[in-house]
């Protein structure tokens, strides 16, 4: 019984160790996706808006 009561109370430590490990990783991992996210997010706001000005300069030039 007692080596039962000591598996537990060394699981319990364990798993809350490793889930502080998971979180202070996530945080950091997070900042990096967040920074690729941000550089995608301009890229294709970019691209858009090329192709919006194409479609409305053949728009203008079809109706001239």
């Amino acid at each position: 019984m007692q080596d039962e009561e000591r598996y537990m109370t060394l699981n319990v430590q364990s798993k809350k160790r490793t889930s502080t490990q998971t979180t202070q990783l996530t945080f950091k991992d997070y900042s990096v996706v967040l920074h690729w996210y941000k550089i995608l997010l301009g890229i294709s706001g970019t691209l858009n808006g090329i192709l919006a000005l194409a479609l409305i300069s053949l728009i203008l030039l079809d109706s001239s």
